[in-house]
């Protein structure tokens, strides 16, 4: 058994790599979501994550985590995926019932929880998808709790150009000084940046290849609806690609044969004017310094688009 736990910002790119995880059943299992801000508030991503979990009928329990970084003050992708992270040119995603709620844990105390408990065998891994707050929390709380796992894949990052600024990816940028925590740790990490997800291109061809499986299917008529909206952000007639993130590193959770990946140091800039939250990657290693990081240098984005089409055909066009 493969338990895995998700730190995510909910957002269309997490309801895809939840998904791929979902779909792994029942070889995976997701142990707990925890939320934190990142693509919209903390309060209108951790809806999303309750309306997401209802629709699907995941089971998994859902704790809300830091609503504001360690240091900085808040961002959020707001300018690009809209008020509710979840841009769509289908159907919005409903409102979670009333009833449904998360955990009374906080979401850091939750993780060490399980950190912490017997371990069952088999693998225990860590997904992020988000800026990195909570995660960062928990090793400043209790380092000792991350012996046991067998490490963290989080999307993040770049070996070269950023997208929230020319030097700096949206997830390392909302918080700095938390991805410096990790990096810096010495628990095992994989990073999935921009520059492999820019290898995973979504084309307006796919997203209609998807419309025209789907069946009359509440979750698959959102989930396409999504797909869509996502694939036009870089422009309103869909004719420009659109690269893939949180799905990207989910796959490398699940399938990182798919991926190239080199040893490498990872440092994250928290002064720079122009450079704050940039990841500086020192592919040589020049200094030879203790690695804890592997960085995802490569990557067969045909393979990797065909599984994440797959698993949204299979709820488009259900049995």
């Amino acid at each position: 058994m493969h338990s895995v736990w998700v730190d995510a910002d909910p957002g269309f790119d997490d309801w895809l790599a939840l998904l791929l995880l979902a779909q792994a059943a029942p070889q995976v299992q997701i142990s707990g979501v925890s939320v934190v801000a990142g693509n919209a508030p903390l309060g209108v991503v951790l809806n999303n994550t309750l309306a997401l979990r209802q629709l699907h009928q995941w089971t998994w329990p859902v704790y809300a985590g830091a609503s504001k970084p360690l240091v900085a003050q808040p961002i959020d992708a707001g300018y690009v995926l809209g008020p509710s992270g979840m841009r769509t040119t289908g159907a919005e995603l409903p409102k979670p019932d009333p009833t449904a709620k998360a955990q009374p844990a906080h979401a850091v105390s939750a993780l060490l929880d399980w950190l912490c408990a017997p371990a069952a065998p088999g693998r225990r891994s860590l997904l992020a998808t988000g800026p990195l707050t909570n995660i960062a929390g928990a090793i400043q709380q209790h380092r000792a709790a991350f012996e046991g796992l067998s490490e963290i894949v989080l999307m993040g990052g770049s070996t070269d150009r950023g997208n929230h600024t020319p030097a700096a990816e949206f997830n390392i940028a909302a918080d700095p000084e938390a991805a410096a925590v990790v990096f810096s740790s010495g628990v095992p990490v994989r990073m999935v940046g921009l520059n492999v997800c820019r290898q995973v291109l979504l084309h307006a061809a796919d997203v209609q290849r998807l419309q025209a499986l789907m069946k009359p299917s509440t979750a698959g008529q959102m989930l396409v609806g999504y797909l869509d909206g996502y694939q036009r952000i870089r422009s309103a007639e869909g004719d420009l690609p659109m690269p893939l993130y949180d799905p990207v590193a989910a796959l490398a959770l699940l399938q990182p044969a798919l991926f190239n990946w080199q040893m490498a140091p990872v440092d994250v800039e928290l002064q720079g004017q122009f450079t704050r939250g940039m990841t500086v990657v020192d592919l040589r290693n020049r200094a030879g310094r203790p690695i804890a990081v592997r960085v995802a240098v490569g990557v067969d984005g045909s393979a990797v688009l065909a599984v994440v089409l797959q698993s949204i055909a299979a709820v488009a066009q259900p049995s």
